[in-house]
């Protein structure tokens, strides 16, 4: 410190290189200083455009890798033996009283067809089947029809019906039949369930105007958008209903009257598909809007300055990856556990904060390990369909305790109802229509829910068409030339409804065939009437 009367010991020379060093670093210390309520800028998204699947999938690597992950012990597993196990456990030390017993391998064999290729085995398939001795031959059927592009097409047909069943969109601007390719494509190849579905749901069709009714409907996953209007509510609505099994539409206008769910999360949800800012209508006054911002369900807000495309690739990442969300793992599972087993551990559109799970640490089990497996579909069946609960007889079930006790008899969809038809007749257009169009019924509803109609026994009882077709079709000429009765009734079961004929059946239909004065009309008698049966369009 310098005294009174000291000089400095700066020398001249030492002042000039100080001043010159604060010169150069004052501005920038100046700059760096933050300015009072200055607000804070997100920093800029520079995202190529979204056009190809690959940058979709980056986009979505990228996003899965922020958000928090568990690890998984190499060593975890869960077969269907452990399937088996935990859903005994649940039902309790008294379940194995009311168990239904398994079925035998010809029971077995038509189940299986009939849930992943929507086909009946031909009777060379039974028989081979049936003789083989290999103790794992029911796992390894499983296995061969997994790898069908019957498989394929069946589940395909499945889904698109899922889709459109309830649309209301044009039908001049929409292509079920190449949503169905194109997921038949995805379904032969292995993809997994979470590439399925961001490819749905970040799909961003273009109108074409230089065409009419150009909407890019050829392009397969467009679809499940133009099905929806493109509307950014309705999308919200199915997103959460065909991903989550939440049925959220009731808060689109008010707050949801049996769970928990707001209004206002409905609107975060639809913000995500609205291609500019999303306005939310007042619930009182619609003339009235506010803006809200996108908003996943458990919370998860994309980037500010994410583009629609973006935004909707980042919603199919916050519903597959966030280790809190079993809702996009369960309603897969559930999904899929309802159509093998007849009943669902809950109603597939229904699950919620406050929805009630039957078991459900049993589908918490399968879902998680769902995910472990990379939401691989075929694992899902495979895993169910080894399963003793899946090789149970049937039976009609009136209380909840007795669920998956046994298996729930099935109506068969409308296409395999068609496939088999057309087993017999060869395919007919118009026939094929009507069928489609008598048998459909909604495949998100309950097979406790399901009822026949007049109008389908009418049409198998008294088209002209069918019953045409079946009087000149291939089976009856091949009946006609069998000699022995026996044979005869054996053949026709085999072909009609996929199984031998038991003794009283093989019996009853000699003693018609020798009481018949026209063997050929008798012969039409009986197919007319397995056909008319009601096995032959239910699952056993």
């Amino acid at each position: 410190m310098l005294k009174r009367g000291q000089s400095s010991s700066f020398r001249p020379c030492q002042w000039i290189v100080f001043i010159t060093l604060i010169c150069l670093f004052l501005p920038t210390t100046l700059a760096a200083a933050p300015r009072k309520n200055a607000k804070k800028k997100a920093p800029p998204l520079n995202l190529p455009p979204l056009k190809t699947q690959e940058q979709k999938m980056q986009l979505l690597g990228y996003i899965r890798s922020t958000m928090p992950t568990r690890r998984i012990a190499r060593s975890i597993s869960f077969s269907s033996a452990d399937l088996d196990q935990a859903l005994e456990q649940e039902l309790g030390p008294t379940s194995q009283a009311v168990f239904a017993k398994t079925i035998d391998d010809e029971t077995f064999i038509r189940r299986v067809y009939l849930d992943l290729t929507g086909t009946l085995p031909t009777p060379e398939k039974i028989e081979s089947f049936l003789s083989s001795q290999n103790r794992n031959k029911r796992a390894a059927l499983i296995d061969e029809l997994l790898e069908t592009n019957e498989y394929a097409r069946k589940w395909s047909k499945y889904w698109t019906s899922v889709i459109f069943y309830d649309s209301v969109a044009n039908k001049n601007r929409v292509n079920p039949q190449a949503l169905e390719d194109w997921l038949a494509e995805q379904f032969h190849k292995g993809a997994p369930w979470d590439y399925i579905t961001v490819m749905l749901i970040s799909a961003t069709p273009q109108r074409n105007k230089a065409v009419r009714n150009d909407y890019g409907q050829k392009y397969g996953p467009n679809n499940f958008v133009l099905a929806c209007e493109n509307k950014s509510t309705e999308l919200a609505s199915q997103t959460a209903r065909i991903f989550m099994g939440i049925s959220i539409k009731c808060a689109e206008c008010h707050d949801h009257p049996f769970d928990n769910w707001k209004r206002e999360q409905f609107h975060e949800l639809a913000a995500f598909f609205h291609p500019y800012t999303y306005k939310m209508p007042d619930a009182d006054d619609p003339t009235v809007k506010t803006v809200v911002k996108p908003r996943f369900l458990l919370g998860e807000k994309p980037h500010e300055k994410m583009k629609s495309d973006a935004r909707r690739v980042s919603i199919a990442a916050y519903l597959a990856y966030n280790p809190k969300n079993y809702w996009f793992a369960r309603a897969y599972v559930n999904r899929i556990w309802s159509e093998l087993i007849g009943d669902g551990f809950y109603d597939v559109d229904s699950l919620g904060p406050d929805s009630d799970v039957i078991h459900k640490p049993v589908v918490n089990r399968i879902a998680a390990n769902f995910r472990y497996k990379n939401f691989d579909p075929k694992w899902v069946f495979r895993l169910i369909m080894n399963s003793n609960i899946y090789q149970r007889e049937m039976r009609t079930m009136s209380s909840t305790s007795e669920l998956f006790t046994a298996v729930r008899p099935s109506r068969l969809r409308p296409d395999v109802v068609a496939a088999s038809v057309e087993k017999l007749t060869g395919h007919d257009k118009k026939l094929h229509q009507e069928i489609m169009q008598v048998f459909d019924i909604n495949p998100s509803l309950p097979q406790g829910a399901l009822e026949g109609s007049i109008q389908q026994a009418l049409l198998l009882m008294n088209n002209t068409t069918l019953q045409s077709k079946l009087s000149q079709s291939e089976l009856k000429q091949k009946l006609i030339k069998i000699n022995s009765n026996e044979e005869l009734v054996q053949t026709l079961y085999l072909n009609v409804l996929a199984r031998h004929a038991t003794e009283q059946e093989v019996q009853r239909n000699i003693e018609y065939l020798n009481e018949s004065a026209n063997r050929e009309e008798a012969i039409d008698d009986l197919i007319w009437v397995l056909v008319n049966s009601t096995e032959f369009r239910t699952k056993r």
